[in-house]
């Protein structure tokens, strides 16, 4: 809701605050204004102030009231590359910002309200990260149940690594699950996982996963 709490409250750091209190190396967000006229301001540079200086990466979707409506990322470390993909929708563009760091991919992600977008975008995105040599992390608001079209697709070629019986939406009264992180091209071990309830700064209840890149396993040489 680009700032405003389920109170009512319209205040971007708080949810920057919250990242500064957790300190996760990276952070997907979605909805982000930049320089509109209803935030006259870069959102999501805000949001890493509070935050406590962390990198901000953007990704604009759409143009929106004079400025520009989008998705994000936040980082410790600073980005070794930075590229954006379209993803289809038939009321509103969507897209996937993909972020690489030294060992990992991080792809943010917003994806359509039309199952049809969904499913179609979940091909895109596997198309892309299946061209990456490094893990990929894949976050976001998919809008989509755990037992959906989409998430089955998303479920061929990679991994839930949060628990998808923890509800996320609506952060006052959660009933349901569609914000997701899920990782490919690895292997990986979820050391822990928890939805942060009782935080009103967004309608969806922020999502932390604290994840174990393994190694990959050797494969035996045959003797002959």
């Amino acid at each position: 809701k680009n700032g405003y709490g389920m109170d009512g409250v319209k205040d971007i750091t708080r949810c920057g605050e919250l990242v500064r209190k957790t300190q996760p190396d990276v952070v997907a967000v979605q909805e982000l204004d930049s320089c509109s006229t209803r935030n006259k301001f870069y959102v999501l540079g805000k949001m890493a102030e509070a935050a406590g200086g962390y990198h901000a990466y953007y990704g604009p979707t759409i143009p929106y009231r004079g400025g520009k409506y989008g998705i994000g990322i936040l980082s410790k470390k600073p980005a070794k590359s930075v590229a954006f993909h379209r993803l289809p929708c038939r009321k509103e563009p969507r897209g996937m910002l993909l972020v690489e760091f030294d060992k990992y991919y991080l792809a943010s992600t917003h994806l359509s309200l039309n199952e049809e977008d969904r499913v179609t975008s979940v091909g895109i995105i596997r198309d892309v990260v299946s061209k990456l040599n490094k893990p990929v992390f894949i976050a976001g608001d998919m809008n989509a149940r755990p037992t959906s079209k989409p998430m089955m697709a998303f479920k061929e070629f990679a991994k839930v690594l949060n628990n998808d019986s923890k509800f996320t939406i609506p952060s006052n009264k959660p009933r349901a699950c569609i914000d997701y992180i899920l990782g490919t091209n690895g292997r990986f071990k979820v050391k822990k996982d928890h939805v942060y309830n009782g935080v009103l700064a967004s309608d969806h209840l922020p999502l932390y996963v604290d994840v174990k890149i393994l190694k990959e396993k050797k494969t035996k040489k045959s003797k002959k």
